[in-house]
């Protein structure tokens, strides 16, 4: 049986995700086939996939990152 502090820090959790990708939208949005697609997984709750399709559309790389940094200096 789930207690309701851990009910509520999901619930609370869920909406700070929601609040974010909302909120970032136009940097997110590039790696959605679309705006409703977007808004679908956010309404929804599904962050994983969300999370997955900006991880599978996603080219950056941190060595590259840190390179491009470097040589910049």
């Amino acid at each position: 049986m789930k207690h309701i502090k851990d009910i509520f820090a999901v619930i609370t959790a869920n909406a700070s995700k929601a609040k974010y990708y909302h909120h970032n939208m136009p940097i997110f949005l590039r790696y959605f086939d679309s705006i409703e697609q977007y808004n679908a997984l956010i309404l929804a709750g599904n962050f994983k996939k969300m999370e997955q399709i900006i991880k599978e559309n996603s080219n950056f790389s941190f060595d590259d990152f840190k390179t491009n940094f470097n040589n910049n200096k």
